[in-house]
């Protein structure tokens, strides 16, 4: 019987000692809430400074290489250039020389042609002047043998005044050459010619704050991620498999910005296994492997073109688990020293407006549904592009 009572007891006390278990679960989900600080969370989304060093030395090679390959390009060219230019001289010499050539064979052709002429007319002037001496010869001795016939002189009449008769001599004129005119030496090219010698820009050179350009997404310096608060602690969730493009005059943002940013939702990591497999499974990863940020618009807040820096708000659509919301994030955006863009901003969205299903484990440890997302991004100059004309 004493047995029976005591086991009884025991039943009751453990019966007791579960329902004051149950009872301080619940006063902790109520009362209980850890907040990790936003300074060290801020700390977190940048780059780690080791990747920032190893970007700055892979930019470092890539200039060293192009450098390399722009020398020897230029003196190839130059080279190039150097014999083009001797070859179009010698031509244009040689075309001269035949012209010349032709030419004085032409004078040489026309001094023969007027030798000739002159000799003929030589020949024919004194033809007629021995026909004239036998003429005259003839009268002379007609002239002698007449009879002597007695001639009254005519009365004198004055004589008119000698008429002078102009002469005109005429010269002849040689015909014009119809040959063409020397063709003269060809003119330095002009364009990409006349720029100096070495004159390309190394790849960090590429980016002006004032163009437009594209801009590509480095993920080995971008995290993206979310803050979200709990029953029982906050926690993060960040990702650096994140890639995408954005076109932008930087200074003038708000004419004509537009990107494409795309995460690996499957990647995103809390640093809990279970949770990061719970998370993975409302947002279907399997199934919409990525969460992709349309970029439309920018409204500009402040700028500054001297420092590089400007901050506004982005606006554009958010697509998560395929439902696709319009979405604004303040963002800051500046240039390091390295001529790299950082891209930094945070908004709110709320889960359940995605179609995702805040978690929860026995009703006492939830998730909130709206959450901070997050962007700590680091873009490099892909070059400028041509500005479309109204």
């Amino acid at each position: 019987m004493a047995s029976k009572l005591l086991q009884g007891i025991g039943v009751l006390a453990l019966v007791a000692l579960v329902g004051g278990s149950v009872a301080a679960l619940m006063v902790v989900k109520q009362r209980i809430h850890v907040t990790v600080a936003d300074e060290e969370a801020a700390a977190q989304r940048g780059p780690d400074p080791l990747e920032l060093l190893r970007a700055d030395v892979s930019e470092l090679k890539g200039d060293v290489a192009s450098l390399s390959e722009g020398v020897g390009n230029q003196l190839q060219a130059l080279h190039g250039a150097l014999e083009e230019s001797a070859t179009t001289r010698e031509q244009a010499l040689a075309r001269e020389v035949a012209e010349l050539k032709r030419q004085l064979q032409a004078l040489a052709a026309r001094a023969d042609q007027s030798a000739g002429e002159l000799a003929q007319a030589k020949l024919q002037l004194e033809e007629r002047l021995y026909g004239l001496a036998n003429g005259l010869q003839s009268l002379s001795t007609a002239v002698a043998n007449a009879p002597a016939i007695e001639v009254t002189p005519p009365p004198v009449v004055s004589a008119p005044p000698p008429v002078k008769i102009p002469v005109v001599t005429q010269v002849d004129t040689p015909p014009q050459s119809e040959a063409t005119p020397p063709t003269p030496a060809a003119e330095p090219a002009t364009g990409d010619a006349k720029k100096g010698f070495l004159s390309f820009k190394l790849p960090s050179q590429t980016f002006a704050f004032d163009k437009l350009q594209k801009l590509s997404i480095v993920p080995s310096l971008s995290r993206v991620g979310f803050d979200a608060k709990s029953t029982l602690h906050d926690f993060s969730g960040v990702t650096q498999k994140v890639e995408g493009e954005l076109v932008a005059n930087l200074a003038k943002p708000n004419e004509g910005c537009k990107g494409t940013l795309a995460v690996d939702a499957g990647s995103l990591d809390t640093g809990l296994a279970d949770r990061d497999a719970e998370m993975r499974k409302q947002l279907d990863s399997a199934k919409h492997a990525s969460m992709r940020f349309v970029w439309t618009a920018f409204k500009v807040d402040s700028s500054d073109a001297a420092l590089m820096k400007v901050s506004g708000t982005a606006s554009g659509q958010l697509t998560i688990k395929g439902t696709t919301r319009d979405v604004s994030m303040p963002v800051r955006i500046s240039v390091d020293a390295s001529k790299r863009v950082s891209i930094e901003g945070e908004t709110k969205i709320k889960m359940s407006d995605f179609g995702v299903k805040p978690p929860s484990q026995l009703g006492l440890i939830s998730v909130e549904d709206e959450l901070k997302l997050w962007i700590a991004l680091r873009a490099r100059s892909l070059g400028a592009v041509e500005e479309s004309k109204p």
